[in-house]
């Protein structure tokens, strides 16, 4: 029993499935029991032939997920999963009172993990060749001084441009946000597989300014070179000290990193999204647990600069590389693009996870950091929690070990909560029961009134009484 008093039974031999898609849709609900009534059952009539009650057959909706969380989509616009959690949810309230804990903290509507993949983090440390390429891009866009200043910067005659964790600090310092930094450890072992010279990066970074990162509440992240290698990605964890989360370097994936990195002992993964677009890869906007893995959770990743304004990246097919091309936005029209995804986050709640690299404060890319602020200023007016990635699984981590269930008697209803603690920053979960207000007397608790539902913030023990 996945949690206590349920009123939905379900038969399906997924267990994964089944078990992954009511972490989604956090209602209390159980394995089909025959010696026991439910007020609906989901499952194919053949698997319960003896029942006679509300039999429904969803088992499709956890197939699909199930697909779409582990193997993903390309090009997807619209969060599928979720979707199909509104359904599941729609069908299942004609049936049964139905109680949730939603993806979303008390107080605010959904959440958002601000990122930066650190993919140069100083021009004395890169190749010449970097640099030579990257001043030729500055004089391209009429940024000579810019241009000269990172030639001077490789031969030791200027500040280098390139250190900018500090112009980081102070830019969110402003914003009152938090971010997290995927650094690239020291240790890095030429990939055999998905071996590519533009990807080869190597570089030192200063362990003063990781230390005033953390120390002013900013997360600090690996960012991986390997994807494929179990002991490759085992030392790149070790060179980070700290670093609970990962994101490889050019989104590079299959079904076995998961496992890699669960056995690594990373707590999440941020990988999974698209390098040459903006989107749902996974179909969620909600932190999950791949197939197979035993403490892993996957954040996805959903917006990312270089995907709305480069030209191309390159993409491994089969070993081998090949250059595809991105959305290659101006500003406003990305602006107004990404519009669609605040509207999905106001619907269905959970996590918005933007990637913005580290570079984009230094020329040629200065002109992005424009799109990151009107980003930032989106989510702050619209009440969302902004904070990094780890803060984000935290939160889902705690809902997904909350156990929850309801009673009935009579007019009263009795919510029952066992949630972990968990600490002082991280919002309070809260619970959503699916009717109407204007038909309950009573709560004894915090709650706000939706259109046809309330949501009261998590304790204990919670009493809905009906009029």
């Amino acid at each position: 029993m996945e949690d206590s008093m349920s009123d939905i039974g379900v038969k399906y031999w997924d267990k994964y499935a089944v078990t992954e898609t009511f972490q989604l849709l956090k209602i209390p609900w159980e394995w089909y029991d025959a010696s026991k009534e439910y007020d609906v059952v989901i499952a194919k009539k053949e698997d319960v032939p003896d029942y006679h009650g509300n039999i429904i057959d969803l088992t499709d909706i956890f197939k699909n997920i199930r697909e779409q969380l582990n193997e993903g989509q390309m090009n997807l616009h619209n969060p599928s999963v979720e979707r199909w959690i509104d359904d599941l949810r729609t069908t299942l309230k004609q049936y049964t009172t139905l109680v949730e804990i939603p993806p979303s903290p008390w107080g605010y509507p959904y959440m958002v993990a601000l990122t930066h993949d650190v993919d140069s983090i100083s021009v004395r440390q890169s190749s010449f060749k970097s640099a030579l390429v990257t001043a030729a891009r500055c004089f391209l866009s009429f940024e000579m001084i810019a241009g000269m200043k990172i030639l001077l910067a490789k031969i030791g005659m200027a500040e280098d441009p390139w250190l900018l964790f500090k112009k980081w600090r102070e830019l969110e310092g402003k914003l009152g946000v938090r971010s997290t930094f995927y650094i690239i450890p020291p240790f890095t072992r030429r990939c055999v597989r998905g071996y590519h010279q533009y990807r080869e990066i190597y570089y030192t970074a200063d362990q003063k300014e990781l230390d005033a990162l953390r120390d002013g509440g900013w997360e600090v992240g690996v960012h991986s070179m390997n994807w494929d290698d179990p002991q490759a990605v085992i030392k790149e964890k070790e060179h980070i000290p700290g670093g609970v989360g990962n994101r490889t370097h050019w989104l590079l994936h299959d079904r076995d990193s998961w496992g890699i990195l669960d056995a690594a002992g990373y707590e999440y993964d941020t990988t999974f999204g698209y390098d040459d677009d903006v989107g749902y890869r996974a179909g969620t906007t909600q932190v999950y647990q791949p197939e197979n893995t035993t403490n892993l959770l996957e954040l996805p990743l959903h917006i990312q600069d270089m995907g709305l304004f480069g030209k191309s990246c390159w993409a491994l097919n089969k070993d081998e590389w090949i250059k595809i091309p991105c959305l290659h936005m101006t500003e406003k029209t990305a602006r107004d693009y990404l519009q669609q995804f605040f509207l999905h986050m106001k619907s269905f709640g959970g996590v918005i996870t933007i990637l913005w690299h580290y570079e984009d404060l230094t020329a040629p890319r200065t002109w992005m950091i424009g799109t990151y602020l009107h980003l930032v200023d989106i989510v702050k007016k619209d009440g969302a929690w902004i904070t990094t990635a780890k803060n984000v699984v935290n939160w889902f981590r705690i809902r997904r070990q909350t156990k929850m269930g309801y009673s009935m008697d009579g007019k009263k209803i009795t919510i029952s909560i066992n949630q972990p603690p968990g600490p002082e920053y991280i919002p309070e979960q809260k619970v959503r029961v699916h009717i109407s207000p204007s038909l309950i007397e009573h709560i004894d608790g915090e709650f706000v009134n939706g259109d046809n539902s309330v949501d009261i913030l998590c304790k204990p023990e919670i009493t809905v009484v009906f009029k």
